[in-house]
């Protein structure tokens, strides 16, 4: 692999190093603002999933010759300052309103792994990020799911298939 494209590589890894961090920043305050003990623990072990994610591509980086960044967007700030100011109950009056925001972040990461995986990448790193790229869609068409009213249970009928089936 040529420099320049070990460089690109890097900028992508690190774009999507950033939308990680995004997406667990929304995460963080989704679990921070669930009442329900069940959804509470679902959206924390995506927290915890993406802390693995973001471990693993700071490591890729490092193996491309680049520097992880250490940073959110400017944008999840802002999200973040915002929602600091405002009342507990204000911000997400309904359940729906979390998963919303954790979707739209999930969507936004989404897409960074694909741009991602559209690059010349070594064998280890593409391996590493297509496993990731499965679990970030997984995550968001659960969170699509419960957004619009879905359930976590069987009892509805209608509960998310268990992961990997």
């Amino acid at each position: 692999m040529s420099k320049d494209p070990s460089k690109r590589a890097c900028r992508a890894l690190n774009r999507l190093l950033v939308a990680c961090r995004d997406e667990a920043m929304a995460l963080d305050l989704a679990v921070l603002r669930m009442q329900r003990p069940e959804r509470r623990e679902r959206l924390a072990e995506q927290l915890r999933r993406r802390t693995v994610f973001r471990d693993d591509l700071g490591a890729a980086i490092v193996a491309l010759g680049g520097v992880p960044v250490q940073r959110p967007s400017y944008r999840a700030k802002l999200r973040s300052i915002f929602a600091s100011f405002e009342e507990t109950p204000l911000v997400w009056p309904h359940v729906g309103t979390a998963y919303r925001a954790c979707a739209r972040s999930v969507e936004r990461t989404a897409r960074a792994y694909a741009r991602a995986l559209a690059l010349d990448l070594p064998e280890g790193v593409r391996y590493g990020l297509e496993r990731q790229y499965e679990e970030i869609e997984y995550d968001r068409k659960e969170l699509r799911w419960l957004y619009c009213g879905g359930s976590l249970t069987p009892m509805s009928g209608q509960a998310l298939p268990m992961r990997g089936s």
